[in-house]
């Protein structure tokens, strides 16, 4: 009997001090009871307001090309018979250098004759001036012997009329006078039909004389040398070699007329030429410091610099593109190693932005939005949008001078959040 009360007794009492301590323990465990929410300060990059007046410069790209170049003819027909010894594809030549020569015997033999026709031509008008000068004195003397005829006429007339001379006398007097009148318009005649061969003799000479230069031309022509200073290119023919009249021979290009074209984006162009006049030209009549280009041609590894001066524009506009076409004259740098065809980067001056904030185009919302730092918390800023210029923005802002501007923007900003500058 007790040990059965053991086992109903015992379990019991476990359980129940087991209840008891149970209850004891989480009526005396510690209360946790939450802290206070703390406010987060987050770190930001920021960057001085400075207001400035800044020129950035447009970068593009451009060709070299030759603003002058000549085709080299051959202006006679012949053989050649000299060639500059220079006279290769890439070689520097000056003005005025002999590159070849026609075989100029034809030619030479050519003016001979034409000298000789003109001589003869010279000579025959001089003999009809001869002839013209003693035909003028003749007419003189028919006009001295008509005043004596006509006075012999009027002495037999009063002779006769006293009866003291024939009527025969007298008619033949008269007949004296009329044959030196006729001899007298005959010489007028002559003389008229004298200055008429001597203005046809004239025009012969002066055909002569023509014939002549054209000959002396043709012989200066043999000669083939160059208009200008320059490169030469395409050289296709070799001593001995026949030539047509007009026939190339090779081409020049103007060592001191490369320039460098490139194309404006029209956004860009319209902006530039808004700075000025407004004008197609507007831009070369700028003073010189504002058109003066930078041109860098990379060769290899090394960078060349070239300093180039806008001259014109060009004459139509890129219907594809909608760029503007722009040519500009290279003054400065090392020019002896420059060629046509180089591909080359181009630094434009841009309008002047006066009075900007420049930022990194992060640092301004999609509508035109900043954010500056007052009293450690951030302060929203409408600001004036006037330039974006690669990465970096241009903007107008109502903020007083080195304003802490937040350098770039985060997902969860906005205003009255509190800020640790960086």
């Amino acid at each position: 009997m007790n040990s059965f009360a053991s086992r109903i007794v015992v379990p019991f009492a476990v359980i129940f001090a087991g209840s008891l301590m149970a209850a004891y323990l989480i009526g005396s465990r510690p209360e946790a009871r939450p802290s206070p929410p703390s406010e987060k300060v987050r770190p930001v990059r920021v960057i001085p307001a400075r207001f400035e007046s800044i020129r950035p410069d447009l970068l593009v790209y451009g060709e070299i090309v030759s603003g002058r170049e000549a085709e080299i003819r051959a202006m006679v027909a012949g053989r050649l018979i000299y060639l500059d010894p220079g006279y290769r594809t890439g070689a520097y030549v000056e003005e005025g250098r002999r590159l070849a020569t026609v075989d100029p015997f034809e030619y030479e033999i050519a003016v001979r004759q034409q000298l000789a026709d003109l001589n003869e031509a010279r000579a025959k008008l001089q003999e009809l001036h001869g002839e013209l000068g003693a035909e003028r004195q003749l007419l003189m003397l028919y006009g001295e012997q008509i005043k004596l005829r006509q006075r012999d006429v009027d002495r037999i007339m009063n002779l006769l009329k006293k009866s003291q001379m024939s009527e025969k006398a007298y008619d033949d007097a008269k007949l004296a006078l009329n044959l030196a009148s006729q001899q007298r318009l005959q010489g007028k005649q002559t003389i008229e039909a004298l200055v008429a061969r001597i203005d046809q003799q004239r025009a012969v000479v002066e055909r002569r004389q023509a014939e002549l230069d054209r000959a002396e031309h043709d012989l200066a022509d043999t000669n083939i040398a160059a208009p200008f200073g320059g490169f030469l290119q395409d050289i296709v023919v070799a001593t001995g070699k026949r030539v047509a009249v007009g026939e190339g021979i090779g081409r020049l290009i103007d060592a001191d007329g490369l320039e460098v074209r490139f194309e404006l984006p029209n956004a860009d162009y319209s902006r530039l030429v808004g700075t000025t006049a407004g004008s197609l030209d507007s831009m070369i009549s700028r003073p010189l410091a504002e058109t003066e280009i930078r041109i860098s041609w990379r060769l290899g590894a090394t960078a060349y610099t070239y300093v180039g001066l806008i001259e014109r524009v060009g004459a139509e506009i890129d219907s594809t593109t909608g760029g503007v076409i722009l040519y500009a004259r290279i003054t400065a740098g090392p020019i002896g190693i420059l060629r046509p065809g180089a591909f080359v980067e181009v630094l434009v001056p841009d309008a002047i932005y006066e009075n900007v904030i420049v930022l990194p185009a992060k640092a301004v919302s999609d509508d035109g939005i900043i954010y500056v730092v007052e009293d450690t918390r951030l302060v929203a800023r409408k600001i004036e949008i006037v330039r974006k210029f690669g990465d970096k923005i241009y903007v107008r802002a109502d903020v007083p001078a080195l304003t802490a501007i937040v350098a770039e923007q985060f997902s969860a900003i906005g205003p009255g959040i509190r800020v640790t500058p960086m």
